[in-house]
């Protein structure tokens, strides 16, 4: 089935710019709208942007407790393409590919957590011990599942592992990542080593998430004694260091994230750490609700989109779901850009009210519709 996308506002993350332009989509693929094909629908999106399908770095599918449902919790969001961050480890890894992967129509790829088991609870903590760390099957799975498998992950927090045994662990992290040449991505919620010597450790391309959390240790956020950013983090982005937003339910501080944006220490992604207990409620909610508060802190919203298309597309290796080129997969989103008094809060009873929210009206996986609002078209 073929689409027309009529008087829409297209934003290209490419060329970094917002256009008054049509599009097709032709045979799963983005197209010029040509006057004498037959599109078996035209819809009028007026007062609308069309953007790439939202990619959402950092979610969490797998598992009983922890995980929520691939397809029902992204399409009505915008999203077409998600990376599991690290809910599965390299015993339960094949599991999460047979019954999840392969069965979902959101485009999934996943990190790797360095525990087997992955985080199959919320009882009780994996063991990131790195004397436990099964580093040849880890290795043969980056060898089995190239392109799929994207990132070796890791949790640092104190309820994971004692602040003695922290840099060492780091360290056999590192040297894992360099073996299966892949990237780092490291959770850094009530952090177990000062952010800016964590990420003085860290190669170009490897990536801190939760960049803006403010839970546990006050002297462990990314801001120092007198609330200015920290000047190993600048370093840091200097060096190619990766900084994702990734809120979830418990990882992020208005305060915090206010402050730093501020500084123009802004994030590089902007992800929502989706999981069951913060899925469509307050203070997560949803991609599209927390990308709507970076403009209410400033953010342009083409620089807002980069951190949720081309940026996360170019990380995974897939720059082709990052843009609405011609001859691309035709991954794409329709949003309202709404004026309205809208609510943010987060886990330590800090409250913002904001004044605009993207609302998605359509979602489309290569060239089929896969969401529409009630009311729209």
């Amino acid at each position: 089935m073929d689409f027309l996308i009529k008087n829409g506002t297209l934003y290209e993350p490419e060329v970094h710019q917002l256009v008054s332009k049509d599009i097709a989509f032709v045979d799963g693929k983005i197209a010029v709208p040509r006057a004498e094909h037959f599109y078996h629908q035209v819809i009028d999106a007026k007062g609308c942007i069309v953007t790439p399908g939202l990619i959402d770095f950092h979610v969490h599918y797998w598992g009983v407790e922890c995980g929520v449902s691939p397809d029902a919790s992204s399409f009505c969001n915008g999203i077409t393409t998600a990376v599991d961050a690290g809910s599965t480890g390299c015993s339960t890894f094949p599991v999460f590919y047979r019954t999840d992967i392969v069965n979902s129509r959101v485009r999934i790829l996943s990190d790797l957590l360095v525990a087997s088991g992955g985080q199959t609870t919320w009882k009780y903590n994996e063991n990131i011990d790195p004397e436990l760390y099964d580093e040849n099957e880890i290795a043969k799975l980056f060898e089995r599942y190239p392109g799929l498998l994207v990132g070796l992950k890791a949790r640092l927090s104190k309820y994971v592992i004692r602040e003695s045994d922290a840099e060492d662990a780091v360290l056999r992290m590192v040297m894992l990542a360099e073996k299966v040449k892949t990237r780092l991505i490291l959770h850094v919620t009530d952090c177990a080593m000062p952010l800016d010597k964590l990420s003085s450790m860290l190669r170009r391309g490897d990536v801190i998430c939760h960049i803006y959390q403010n839970l546990g240790s006050r002297d462990r956020t990314c801001l120092d004694a007198n609330g200015r950013v920290l000047e190993g983090l600048w370093a840091a982005r200097e060096r190619g260091i990766i900084f994702d937003a990734s809120h979830g339910k418990g990882n992020y501080d208005l305060e915090v994230c206010r402050s730093a944006v501020e500084q123009g220490f802004v994030p590089d992604i902007i992800s929502s750490d989706n999981n069951a207990n913060g899925s469509f409620i307050h203070p997560l909610h949803s991609l599209p609700r927390i990308l709507s508060k970076y403009l209410d802190f400033g953010m342009k919203l083409e620089d807002i989109l980069d951190c949720a298309t081309i940026t996360p597309a170019r990380l995974i290796g897939h720059p082709q779901l990052g843009t609405l080129k011609e001859g691309t997969p035709a991954d794409a989103a329709i949003f309202q850009l709404k004026e309205k008094k809208i609510r943010h809060t987060d886990i330590n009873g800090n409250v913002m009210e904001g004044r605009h929210v993207l609302v998605p009206q359509m979602t489309f996986k290569d060239g089929r519709c896969m969401y529409c609002q009630t009311d729209f078209t």
